[in-house]
């Protein structure tokens, strides 16, 4: 858990003990293939939904994942790693079937753990940019939460 003293003091800076690099290669790879899995739900999300409103959203939420995913790869090759890069995963083995909108709670879900995740990685003793980028990132997957949730709500009051 990051002390609030160290932060309230130290500002941008950091004193202390911080994950080791391949630690943190480590713990960044297992939130990249979570990523990149919920990623590719999201594609499938739009090559199920026939809205085009609700595809432009998912799109931009895609988009902007997608940025994310290349964010944490960065830091991983920063930190001196090599990234996960997702080749082994095929698109055709994420598709959804039935109805939109329990199609929107399944998204939800798994934003919503790979949104935990974030928040479990934010409570351990990262270098301060790697503490930055998991919290931009962590930012960006409430954004989507909620527009997961309102594209729910409006879904179910179409039906």
């Amino acid at each position: 858990m990051p002390n609030p003293i160290k932060e309230v003091l130290l500002n941008r800076g950091w004193a202390g003990p911080t994950l080791s690099r391949s630690e943190t290669v480590d713990r960044l790879d297992a939130l990249i293939r979570q990523h990149i899995e919920l990623n590719h739900h999201y594609g499938a999300a739009i090559r199920h939904c026939d809205d085009e409103r609700v595809v432009d959203v998912l799109e931009r939420l895609q988009k902007t994942a997608r940025t994310d995913v290349g964010k944490l790869s960065e830091t991983v090759l920063s930190c001196g790693g090599t990234p996960y890069n997702g080749t082994d995963l095929s698109p055709d083995d994420f598709a959804f079937e039935g109805a939109l909108s329990p199609l929107f709670g399944e998204l939800r879900d798994l934003e919503t753990s790979f949104n935990d995740a974030l928040a479990d990685e934010l409570d351990l003793e990262h270098q301060m940019r790697t503490r930055g980028v998991l919290q931009a990132i962590r930012s960006n997957s409430q954004d989507r939460l909620d527009a997961l949730t309102a594209l729910q709500r409006r879904i179910e009051d179409l039906t």
